[in-house]
């Protein structure tokens, strides 16, 4: 179908139907229904009832009663998700690769939760974009800093929410060594990268200890017992070395974030089954950001994949471009596309350990769906209709 009939089919959308509400059924019918997971289903309909859905396939039969969404000659995809943002209520500060959303103080603060900067309409643009979720992250600079969340970007606290603490994060290198943010208070902590070893270790071991207590000594009991993975922000292919063999003698599951270097050490990822979280896939160097980052290259999505390593897309911040444009950026090097696609579907849910919820288009999970006028791993994708929980939430 040419490019002139799917814009009018997308107009013929805005015109003709009501917003739905949550909980009413709607049948998407008749378009190119991406999984996620790789699998492609033409002519297929999606089904979803009281938020769920419930079917997905050809041939599938529309619930008496439910409304129609005609997508024939549309894509169908699950809602993207950013797997490392730092949107929130509170104060920010610095430019588009760090938005600092920390207080000044220790810089081991295991209690603190990223959920709690929950908001809604957190990012109504990347919202109209196509992505429907996002990893809030702690403040980056922390050597230990709190849990991360995944919350939605359409709903209220009782629905956007999916999971308040799904890791510990924690970054070694120069973004915690050190403040990245002119005009900001760094927390307080080492300076040396010996020094954060040091601490980083010894917190560990107090906590097998139980040598601490309250709030913090829960999280980090947790991360032990492996209830949470340990998200660490490295980017110099030492420090990545480093945060494997830490996460080695504490036996903790490891996923690591951004690591602009780990395209020089993709086979020790590979084969100690570390996921990345890659992005942002364009940088700007002495504005403020640590100069560690100058290893990154765009094709650091694709060659990970190729070497084995599962990756999930993210833009590192709280502004600007949407994790659409990162998934096309890492397709266009080298990244292929159903990958790309996965990095910010299923692959990006699973590494988040949030795919019982979203990131597929799979019955029993929430029915965030968003429809193209085309594969939306292109650089003219446009959204024409986008649904969380089965509501829409933005049509073009």
């Amino acid at each position: 179908m040419n490019r002139v009939r799917r814009r009018l089919i997308v107009l013929a959308l805005a015109l003709v139907w009501p917003g739905l509400a949550i909980g009413q059924a709607v049948a998407i019918v008749g378009g190119e229904v991406h999984t996620g997971s790789g699998e492609v289903l033409a002519g297929a309909t999606v089904v979803i009832e009281g938020g769920t859905i419930t079917a997905v396939g050809a041939g599938v039969e529309v619930p008496e009663g439910a409304e129609v969404i005609a997508a024939e000659g549309m894509v169908v995809t699950p809602g993207f998700i950013d797997a490392q943002t730092f949107l929130g209520s509170g104060p920010t500060a610095g430019g588009a690769l760090i938005n600092l959303v920390g207080e000044a103080g220790d810089a081991i603060a295991p209690q603190v939760r990223a959920v709690d900067r929950f908001a809604e309409d957190l990012a109504p643009l990347w919202l109209q974009s196509g992505v429907t979720a996002v990893y809030l992250a702690p403040d980056p600079r922390l050597l230990i800093g709190g849990t991360g969340a995944v919350v939605k970007l359409a709903g209220t606290a009782d629905t956007a929410i999916v999971a308040e603490e799904t890791a510990v994060a924690a970054s070694f290198g120069e973004t915690a060594v050190g403040d990245t943010a002119p005009g900001r208070d760094a927390p307080v902590g080492r300076t040396t990268r010996q020094g954060m070893i040091y601490d980083f270790r010894s917190t560990l071991i107090r906590a097998g200890e139980d040598a601490i207590e309250g709030e913090a000594g829960g999280v980090l009991g947790r991360l032990l017992a492996g209830e949470l993975p340990l998200r660490m922000l490295a980017n110099k292919p030492d420090d990545i070395e480093t945060a494997l063999r830490v996460a080695g003698e504490f036996d903790v599951r490891l996923v690591l974030d951004q690591a602009a270097g780990a395209a020089a050490v993709a086979s020790r990822l590979a084969a100690a089954g570390v996921p990345v979280v890659v992005g942002p896939s364009v940088i700007g160097i002495g504005d403020g950001g640590p100069m560690e980052l100058k290893g990154h290259s765009p094709a650091t999505a694709g060659v990970l994949h190729e070497a084995g390593v599962r990756i999930a897309l993210s833009t590192f911040g709280s502004r600007g471009r949407s994790v659409a444009m990162e998934a096309i950026v890492a397709w266009a090097h080298g990244l292929p596309q159903e990958a790309a696609l996965g990095a910010v579907t299923a692959d990006s849910a699973s590494i988040l350990g949030v795919d019982g919820r979203i990131g597929s288009l799979a019955v029993g999970l929430d029915g965030d769906v968003v429809l193209w006028d085309s594969h939306p791993i292109g650089t003219y994708a446009k959204t024409a209709v986008v649904l969380v929980d089965g509501a829409i939430v933005f049509r073009r």
